[in-house]
């Protein structure tokens, strides 16, 4: 099974952390690749750095889902998760739609990093159905700050600690590039956690179990002016 994560941001380092962390928890027999975005934002966190990397996640489907039996948007507000599933003939599995999924029904604590991303976070939950017991903000002050995932243990503890006391039965961790955090807090905390990891088992049992696939949008009308391989997607000339 072939597995391509997809992250429309540009930071390369944020997809060398998913598929590591991906392949080491993924199955035998499954692979996982990745792909980073050409344009847009070194990490999202405001709405309109979303919406570029929206057109990003289309773009890199329309170049490299060839040949692939799944897919996982490697970035954290599940960016054009929809668009990508009308557009595609195979899965596609977002890592917060995987991380509330692996927190089952228990009432949810979330975990962000940075304040300026969480009206995309309680917008895309809202989404989701999710009505978060509360939320937890982790700031960092750089964008290298935000790529050491470990130097963010000690506050993540202490913010499942306050969800917890908050009344939630199960903490979710929201970030692309800290997939792999919750497994190593586990074993430290009250409460259940999940993060964006979640979203490499998920994927795998859609695939196997040949889950069904929206239905694909007609066009009305032609589009101009995006990259011919673009184009040919939205047509409906789909990669397979």
């Amino acid at each position: 099974m072939r597995l391509l994560a997809l992250n429309p941001n540009t930071s390369a380092e944020v997809t060398e952390a998913f598929v590591a962390e991906a392949l080491r928890i993924a199955p035998p027999g499954v692979s996982v690749e990745g792909v980073t975005g050409g344009f847009g934002a070194r990490i999202v966190t405001t709405e309109a750095e979303n919406l570029i990397a929206a057109h990003a996640a289309l773009e890199l489907a329309a170049r490299h889902a060839e040949g692939v039996d799944g897919m996982i948007l490697a970035i954290s507000f599940d960016t054009a998760l929809r668009a990508l599933s009308e557009l595609l003939p195979v899965p596609v599995t977002g890592l917060t739609e995987a991380a509330l999924a692996a927190a089952g029904d228990a009432p949810v604590g979330v975990v962000i990093f940075g304040a300026s991303s969480l009206p995309l976070y309680q917008h895309l939950l809202d989404g989701y159905g999710y009505a978060p017991v509360a939320w937890e903000v982790i700031e960092f002050a750089t964008r290298a700050e935000y790529l050491i995932a470990e130097a963010r243990d000690e506050a993540v503890l202490a913010a499942v600690e306050r969800l917890a006391e908050a009344g939630a039965g199960a903490a979710v961790i929201l970030g692309a590039a800290i997939v792999g955090m919750a497994a190593r807090l586990a074993p430290r905390v009250a409460i259940p956690v999940s993060d964006g990891a979640a979203a490499v088992a998920l994927s795998v049992e859609r695939v196997a179990k040949g889950a069904a696939l929206p239905t694909r949008p007609t066009p009305i009308a032609e589009t101009i002016g995006l990259s011919p391989a673009l184009t040919r997607l939205i047509a409906g000339d789909v990669p397979s």
